[in-house]
């Protein structure tokens, strides 16, 4: 889960008010591992989730949060048209797809409680349509902790491509309310090669407990980022690199509608 301290200090910092929750539910992780138990944070087949705060609704199926729910935009600046996936907390199953055009975007529509991720594929291409595979990230739980939205971009599994997200109608900075924002990817370390031009992280090629902060590891104190965690931080700094980078990869804000742009 999400190292809730660090993203609590951090928050505090930038002038976000939390209120303490309503009810305790455990985890305030936003999404949980795909092919680790007992793992850390951020989103991935290797670790675990990015986004951080507990949660009030796990799936888009349930009520809560904001009247009237999210919008969540997918634009698609990429010279080519995309596969873009919908996954909810909890269900490792068959995401939620849509096909976007370049140039074109799409309005995903959930419940002001809901918590999951998107990612998007090349058209044409596989290997990145499963749970956990090793793609770009954009994660978010809203109305967590304090009623805030949390979201994150996560290159815990791997990257594909570059990305960015936004809270529309709010100007903030730093992690409260603010843009993060990967326009040009790491360069991928030698031997985290994946499928058609994606990077894998080192949890997902090498499935190590030091790189997947599991086991004796599973804690932050334990968990360090690694060489090659820290080569993805070096070349997207707002993204997440490891399950443990709470404290420079999640923002707060509130807001109605998000943007989420590929090839920003």
């Amino acid at each position: 889960m999400v190292n809730f301290v660090k993203v609590i200090s951090l928050l505090a910092v930038a002038g976000v008010s939390l209120a303490a929750p309503q009810s305790s539910s455990g985890s305030p992780s936003a999404t949980q591992s795909a092919t680790s138990s007992g793992s850390s944070s951020s989103s991935t087949s290797s670790s675990s989730s990015s986004s951080s705060a507990p949660s009030s609704s796990s799936s888009s199926s349930s009520s809560g949060g904001k009247g009237g729910g999210v919008t969540v935009t997918i634009q698609n600046k990429c010279s080519h048209g995309l596969h873009v996936y919908k996954l909810d907390n909890g269900n490792t199953g068959s995401p939620d797809n849509q096909d976007v055009g370049a140039g074109s975007s799409h309005d995903f529509q959930v419940d002001g409680g809901w918590s999951g991720r998107f990612w998007g594929c090349e058209e044409g291409k596989s290997g990145c349509s499963d749970y956990g595979s090793a793609v770009s990230l954009a994660e978010f739980q809203f109305s967590g902790w304090g009623g805030k939205d949390f979201y994150d971009i996560s290159f815990v599994d791997g990257f594909n491509l570059a990305m960015s997200i936004a809270p529309e109608g709010k100007s903030g900075s730093g992690y409260d309310c603010g843009a993060p924002k990967c326009a040009t990817l790491p360069k991928c370390p030698k031997g985290l090669e994946g499928e058609n031009g994606a990077c894998k992280s080192a949890c997902a090629a090498y499935g190590t407990p030091e790189y997947c902060c599991t086991g004796q590891y599973n804690s932050p104190d334990k968990c360090k980022a690694s060489s090659l965690a820290k080569t993805f931080k070096d070349g997207c700094p707002d993204a997440y690199s490891y399950a443990y980078d709470d404290a420079k990869s999640t923002f707060a804000c509130s807001s109605k509608k998000y943007t989420v742009v590929f090839c920003p």
